[in-house]
C-alpha cells in the first residue's frame, strides 16, 4: 500500500504551552515537508491570519482550505475530507506542532500493515509510574510488540489526534469520532451516550473505546517516529536521534 493523502491542520491561536525551540507554525511544516510531498497535502488552516494564509499558498499543497471552527470542528472537517477518498488510501491526520524524524512516511505505512490504527508519537505517558494513564501499571503497559523492515511496534492504549488510518476503517468508525469531537448529532450508536460538542476532541475515549467495542489495534513505534512539542511530553530518545539526523543532514550539503 502506498496511496498516501495527508491532512494537516494548523492554526494561529492555540493553547499556551512550554514548547521546543523547533515549534512553531512554519518550522513544523518545513520540518514535515523533508518527509512528505507537498502534491499529497491537504492544509485546513482554521483561524489563521491572511500572512499565515499568504504563505501557506505558496507551497504547491494538494488544497488549502481556510476555516474558523475551532479545535474539535476543524479535526471534523479534516476528517469529513478524509471520507471522500477510497477505502484503501491511507490518511494520515497531523497536528501543527509536531516534529518527525527520517524515514517517517515509510514507517507510517509499514504500521498501517499491522493495525487499524497508526501513530508515529510514542507517548512517554506510556512509561510514567503512577502517572495519568489508567492502563500503565509500574511503568509499562501490556501489549503485543511486532517488527516491520524499519523497526519494532508495539500496540498501545491511546494517542492524540496526530494519526493514521485507511479511509475504510475511517468510514466504519465514523460515529466514535464524531461522539467525541463535534458531538453524535441524529440517531445514535447502541450503547454509545450520546455526546456535546467538546471544544478540545477527547482522544482518548476514542481510541479506548475503539479498542474495547470494535477490537481495533493502535500501534506505535518503539522508539519514536514523531514528537508532539510540548517539552513535558517529549518521547523517550527521540531528540538524539531527530538532532542528529538534521546535523547528518546539513553535513552532506
Amino acid at each position: 500500500m502506498s496511496q498516501l493523502r495527508v491532512i494537516y491542520r494548523l492554526s494561529d491561536k492555540g493553547e499556551k504551552k512550554e514548547k521546543l525551540p523547533e515549534i512553531s507554525n512554519r518550522a513544523c511544516l518545513d520540518d514535515f515537508l523533508r518527509h512528505f510531498a507537498p502534491g499529497e497535502v491537504s492544509i485546513i488552516a482554521d483561524n489563521v491570519g491572511d500572512e499565515t494564509l499568504a504563505w501557506l499558498q505558496g507551497y504547491g499543497f494538494a488544497s488549502v482550505t481556510r476555516t474558523s471552527l475551532g479545535n474539535s470542528g476543524s479535526f471534523w472537517k479534516c476528517y469529513t475530507d478524509a471520507l471522500e477518498q477510497d477505502d484503501d488510501t491511507a490518511i494520515y491526520f497531523v497536528e501543527n506542532d509536531y516534529l518527525h524524524r527520517e524515514g517517517a512516511r515509510q514507517v507510517l505505512l509499514e504500521g498501517l500493515a499491522i493495525a487499524d490504527y497508526v501513530t508515529l508519537y510514542d507517548h512517554p505517558d506510556k512509561y510514567l509510574h503512577d502517572g495519568p494513564n489508567p492502563f500503565v501499571r509500574d511503568g509499562g503497559e501490556h501489549t503485543v510488540v511486532k517488527l516491520t523492515r524499519s523497526c519494532h511496534w508495539k500496540y498501545t492504549n491511546s494517542t492524540t489526534m496526530t494519526f493514521a488510518a485507511k479511509a475504510g476503517t475511517l468510514r466504519k468508525d465514523r460515529r466514535f469520532f464524531q461522539n467525541f469531537t463535534v458531538g453524535l448529532i441524529p440517531g445514535k450508536l447502541p450503547g454509545l451516550r450520546r455526546f456535546q460538542p467538546k471544544r478540545v476532541p477527547d482522544d482518548f475515549s476514542i481510541f479506548r473505546l475503539l479498542a474495547r467495542w470494535k477490537g481495533r489495534r493502535l500501534a506505535s513505534p518503539i522508539p519514536s517516529w514523531s514528537a508532539h512539542g510540548e517539552t513535558a511530553y517529549i518521547p523517550p530518545f527521540f531528540l538524539d536521534a531527530y538532532r542528529a539526523e538534521l546535523d547528518a543532514g546539513r553535513a552532506s550539503v
